[in-house]
């Protein structure tokens, strides 16, 4: 996958915002946290802090950084949405949210099946 935002000319990459530095085409975090994600890099910061951020980037093959950038900006994201659960809170809610589509297809299908008896004694009178 191609890492975000690798033109500079739009401004400076949110660590270098951060950080207070120039930002450079070679920045290592400019293509993984663009000026346009400024809010939600904001957000990152708050839950990470801008120094944990810089470190886990740095530890991450090159391979996995855009995963890694990705994930913590979602993170981040679930934590401003829920306060309380975070990503735990947001898989909670899905999982409920399957529980009770599977629910309501169980009865769909039980339906059917109904629907099918029916006809099949409908069709047998007739015969």
């Amino acid at each position: 996958m191609e890492a975000l935002g690798t033109d500079t000319k739009h401004g400076r990459c949110c660590v270098c915002m951060v950080k207070n530095k120039i930002c450079t085409r070679k920045c290592e975090f400019a293509a993984y946290f663009p000026n346009e994600m400024q809010d939600d890099y904001e957000a990152a910061t708050k839950l990470f802090g801008t120094q944990n951020i810089i470190r886990m980037m740095k530890l991450a093959a090159h391979e996995q950084k855009h995963l890694l950038a990705s994930s913590i900006l979602k993170e981040s994201a679930a934590w401003t949405d829920d306060n309380i659960g975070g990503g735990y809170g947001v898989i909670q809610k899905l999982r409920w949210e399957i529980e009770l589509h599977e629910a309501s297809l169980s009865k769909i299908r039980m339906k059917i099946s109904e629907e099918k008896k029916q006809l099949v004694l409908l069709s047998n009178q007739y015969i």
